[in-house]
């Protein structure tokens, strides 16, 4: 009899284990789930940039949504665009949607399940339907801060969301709101650095006639070559910077600047004060600190022997690289009161002597690459 209520008493508590062991195992997967779902949301915070294009950062939110709620099937997400609607994400989705544009019947201003939403709120859906999966039930997320921005649209194979998710979608809706928002204040910045910058051009071209028109042809140069070579991020920086690499001219006497004998050894000097000049100038106006570096380094040299740092190689950023390679041929290229233009092959020619010592050889070579490419010469 002692045994068989020993043998009770083991069951028992053998019961309580395994019930325990369920409960533990239930806790760790909704710790790991609710783990999965923090570095998610991190990933997508911390992927907040400008360098990141918009359709690549929508791509991902709508691939977390589709990760993280079983419900989601398909989705897409629409851009605000004076009264209609871009697609700039898709997924399940015919590809070819991007092509198109949504035209809403109404606005909808708070998280909505709505039925065959694209047949009953789109009013082109006559153009687009071919390519819309057969969708019942959409939750259309509205992206706004101060306006609205656009949607996001999530195609349900069942609606019965868990508060977590509901949260989930909340969350990640703010997300791609302040996005947005971040995308438009930088959009607003970058007009405003290129109007600072055409003002300055305007000072420099009236202090400084025989250079007027310099500038803009050193930012198409520079630009193109840095096209050239795919380095589309740092375009921005390099438009600016050659707008504005001689503004540091500004601080050097006009007797000096315009002067059509040789310089003598101090006017020299004074010349080469330029590069620090602009550099202080431009980092007057938060925002330019960036360009105010590539400013000051576009007199250095490949060898070592330039100004005002005496930077050689790779330690010379390549946004200045680039506009010293801009500089020089547009100089060499347009007359000056102390010489002629130098015709396009021989400035060629010029550029490739100064390779490995006045300028990086293979940025050199990428130039001249661009020059042939754009007919700027018949052959090299």
């Amino acid at each position: 009899m002692n045994y068989e209520k020993k043998y009770e008493e083991l069951r028992m508590l053998k019961e309580e284990l395994e019930d325990a062991y369920e409960q533990l195992e239930y806790s760790y997967k909704e710790l790991e789930e609710l783990n999965n779902r923090f570095v998610k949301v991190v990933d997508l915070i911390s992927n907040i940039s400008i360098d990141v294009s918009m359709e690549k950062y929508f791509n991902k939110i709508l691939s977390v949504f589709v990760e993280l709620l079983p419900e989601v099937k398909y989705g897409c997400i629409l851009k605000k665009e004076d009264d209609v609607f871009r697609f700039i994400s898709i997924f399940g989705h015919s590809k070819k949607l991007y092509y198109n544009i949504a035209i809403l019947k109404e606005k909808i201003d708070e998280i909505k399940l709505i039925e065959n939403f694209y047949y009953n709120n789109i009013k082109n859906i006559n153009v687009i339907k071919d390519k819309i999966m057969n969708v019942e039930k959409s939750l259309v997320i509205p992206i706004k801060t101060f306006t609205l921005h656009g949607y996001i649209i999530l195609d349900l194979v069942k609606n019965n969301f868990k508060q977590h998710q509901i949260e989930l979608i909340r969350v990640i809706s703010n997300i791609a709101s302040t996005f947005f928002m971040s995308r438009e204040l930088y959009n607003k910045q970058k007009k405003y650095l290129k109007n600072t910058a055409f003002a300055f051009l305007k000072a420099i071209d009236y202090y400084d006639p025989y250079t007027k028109g310099h500038s803009e042809r050193v930012s198409y140069y520079a630009t193109s070559l840095a096209k050239t070579i795919g380095k589309e991020n740092i375009i921005n920086d390099i438009f600016l910077a050659s707008a504005l690499h001689d503004i540091g001219k500004l601080s050097i006497p006009q007797t000096i600047l315009l002067k059509k004998e040789k310089l003598t050894k101090e006017e020299y000097e004074k010349i080469k004060e330029h590069p620090i000049k602009g550099e202080e100038l431009v980092n007057s106006f938060e925002g330019f600190e960036r360009i105010g570096k590539i400013i000051r380094h576009h007199h250095e040299r490949w060898d070592g022997k330039g100004y005002p740092d005496g930077l050689n190689g790779e330690e010379i950023p390549l946004e200045s690289r680039i506009i010293t390679i801009a500089d020089a041929f547009d100089a060499i290229t347009t007359t000056r009161p102390y010489r002629k233009a130098f015709a396009i092959n021989e400035a060629i020619s010029e550029l490739r002597r100064s390779k490995g010592k006045q300028f990086d050889p293979y940025l050199t070579e990428e130039f001249i690459k661009f020059l042939k490419i754009n007919s700027f010469l018949e052959e090299v």
